[in-house]
Parts: C-alpha cells; sequence; structure tokens
C-alpha cells in the first residue's frame, strides 16, 4: 500500500473532523441530506454526461492504484534487462525463450524478440503500446480532473437553491436555518470533493500514468539495444539515464549477474 496515500488520507480526515469538533457543533449537523444529491449525486451525474459509461467506470475503479504500492522499481528493471542482454549474447536470442517474466511489457517484448521480428517493427510495437496505455491512464485522469472541476459547481448550484429557497420563506424564520444550511454546507461539499479528494487522486494517477511510461520506455530501449546486440554493459550504461544519480550502480560482473539470474524470483529458468 502507498503510505503518502493512507498517511494524507488519514490527516485529510483528521483535519476535518477535528476542526469541526473544535466549533463545539455536533458532526450531525454537518450531514445534509439535500446538499448530498445536488453536490455528490448531482457531480457524480454530470461526469457520467461527459464520458463514456467504460471510460468513467474505469476511471473509477483506477482510483485504487493510488493506494497501491509502486509495482514498477526502475533499478530492477535494469538489471533485470542486462541480465536477459547477457542470455541473449551468450546463447541468442532463443536462449531467452525459458525465461520466466512476471512484467507483461517486457515478457511481451521478449516474445516479439524471440519470434523473429526485426528491430524497427519491435520498436514501432511496443513505442505503439506505450502510446496506447499512456491515452488509457490519462482517460482516468481526465475523468477525476472532471470531478474536480465540476464539484465546486454543484456546489455553488447548491447555494442558489439554498438561498431561493430561503427567500421564499422569509415569512417562516424558523425555516431560514435550513435553507441557509444547504446553501452553505453545498460549497463546502464540492470543496472538499474538489481540492481534499478527486484533486489529488488525480494527480497521484497522473504520477503513476508517468511511472508505468518511463518503466515500458526503458523496456523499449532495452529490447531494441539487445536485438541490435550490443554489449550487455554498454546497455546497463544507457539505461543508467532513466535513474536518479544517487540510484545508479556500477555494471554487474559476470558471476555477480549469475548469481542475480539464480535467485531473482521475476526471471528464472524453467
Amino acid at each position: 500500500m502507498d503510505k503518502g496515500s493512507s498517511i494524507g488520507l488519514v490527516v485529510l480526515l483528521v483535519a476535518v473532523i477535528g476542526g469541526i469538533l473544535s466549533t463545539g457543533a455536533p458532526m450531525i449537523s454537518f450531514f445534509d441530506v439535500p446538499s448530498v444529491f445536488i453536490v455528490i449525486i448531482g457531480t457524480f451525474g454530470a461526469v457520467m454526461i461527459s464520458y463514456r459509461l467504460p471510460v468513467f467506470i474505469v476511471a473509477l475503479l483506477n482510483i485504487s492504484l493510488a493506494f497501491r504500492a509502486q509495482t514498477t522499481h526502475p533499478l530492477e528493471t535494469v538489471e533485470q534487462l542486462v541480465d536477459l542482454a547477457d542470455i541473449s549474447r551468450s546463447g541468442g536470442f532463443l536462449a531467452m525463450e525459458g525465461v520466466k517474466l512476471s512484467d507483461p511489457f517486457m515478457a511481451k517484448a521478449k516474445d516479439l524478440l524471440i519470434d523473429g521480428h526485426d528491430i524497427e517493427t519491435l520498436e514501432a510495437i511496443l513505442t505503439k503500446e506505450i502510446f496506447l496505455t499512456k491515452e488509457r491512464n490519462n482517460s482516468s485522469v481526465k475523468v477525476l480532473n472532471s470531478f474536480t472541476e465540476i464539484a465546486p459547481a454543484m456546489g455553488m448550484v447548491g447555494t442558489l437553491i439554498g438561498l431561493v429557497a430561503m427567500l421564499l420563506s422569509m415569512e417562516d424564520p424558523k425555516t431560514i436555518g435550513k435553507s441557509m444550511s444547504v446553501a452553505l454546507l453545498t460549497t463546502l461539499y464540492g470543496a472538499l470533493i474538489a481540492n481534499g479528494i478527486t484533486g489529488p487522486l488525480a494527480r497521484k494517477l497522473s504520477e503513476r500514468s508517468s511511472e508505468i511510461k518511463q518503466h515500458q520506455s526503458m523496456v523499449r530501449d532495452g529490447f531494441v539495444r539487445i536485438a541490435n546486440g550490443d554489449n550487455p554493459k554498454a546497455i546497463h550504461e544507457y539505461l543508467q539515464s532513466y535513474l536518479e544519480e544517487t540510484k545508479r550502480r556500477p555494471p554487474l560482473s559476470a558471476s555477480e549477474l549469475q548469481s542475480q539470474r539464480a535467485s531473482s524470483i521475476d526471471a528464472k529458468t524453467e
């Protein structure tokens, strides 16, 4: 689980609930059914109108990615690619056939190479896959950004509805408070959804999308150089550019590569 998202959510809840309790008002007074209908349900409806239903549903399902730990680790990817380059250089492309890879994109690249595709075709297919993956991920980010844009607007709609109701009941002072609470709570709900939930989630999913793109670009470049027959050490040096300077390591020796290959979980021979 991603610690940043989990801790951030807890801090947000503590801040909001603590702020409410510090006012001395009961918690139940901040829950208003008309405001929920106007802002939350209304926002869902408006966003659903903006996108095709499958895109909308996938975006909601992808929210879970914001709370998952990072699944791609650049340093491990570099080491796996260098290991595959060493296998290919010593035994040919077919020597990689028995290597098990847990990453679907890397496995696809390996299969394309084993199937005999030339370098241009290999690079074109992988580049297309990177582009389409990025587009799909961006669709989820766009949906969440739509929530961020629409929620405050629906809050304003609720405010206007509450004000109209208040003006229509000026002769009965007992109903003014109820109408005013609708006007204020809809604004609160809209601001909280946009700035505390969907906005941060959209930014986190955008970060995840960038991580996936970096990983896939690294795999593509690594396999293109494997297909070209480059030296594993040269491939290692090239892929180091994807890493932060503090995380870069010198190339592994032949014995270290063999030891890594024997103990690797993601890449093991049958």
